[in-house]
């Protein structure tokens, strides 16, 4: 929970430099910052539910609104995190997704293909839906130094039972 309270407090900086919107968007972005300050304070997205909801259906309106702004994916990413954090599965995946989709060159986008496939796999236990998605991973960013060999990994053991894998580890 406290990486969410870093990223959270990461976004509220980039807030304050953003010059030179329309009234109805910084309407919008004072919103969601008041959102994000409130879960800040409680530290644990499900401590306040409510905000942790607000937060991600401001975050979706804000992307429809303002597709083209430096800011959304960040914005998207965030909101993903927020909504794993209160097990809100479905949205996680969706707001991750449209990271990756619509903005695949942004820095974000490799970590949210990533958390779609390790998602599946750690807190929805479907091995399927998680390799689907480290598949699409290794297709669309084989290069990535950091991740890339990590789903490699994850992938030769997606059907293999954690008892076996403790047992795997302890023999060798």
């Amino acid at each position: 929970m406290k990486e969410i309270g870093i990223c959270l407090l990461t976004t509220l900086l980039l807030f304050a430099c953003q010059p030179g919107q329309d009234p109805a968007q910084a309407k919008l972005r004072s919103e969601i910052k008041s959102l994000e300050s409130q879960l800040i304070k409680a530290e644990d997205a499900n401590k306040d539910k409510v905000a942790a909801l607000q937060l991600i259906e401001k975050t979706a309106q804000y992307a429809q609104q303002y597709p083209q702004d430096t800011l959304t994916p960040t914005l998207l990413f965030r909101a993903g995190d927020v909504a794993k954090g209160v097990k809100e599965y479905g949205k996680a995946m969706e707001l991750w997704g449209q990271v990756w989709r619509d903005y695949s060159k942004h820095r974000r986008a490799p970590m949210a293909l990533f958390l779609q496939g390790f998602t599946f796999d750690s807190e929805l236990h479907d091995p399927v839906m998680a390799a689907k998605y480290y598949k699409k991973f290794l297709t669309a960013y084989p290069n990535d130094t950091v991740l890339a060999p990590q789903v490699k990994q994850l992938l030769a053991v997606i059907n293999v039972k954690p008892e076996d894998l403790i047992k795997k580890y302890e023999t060798e």
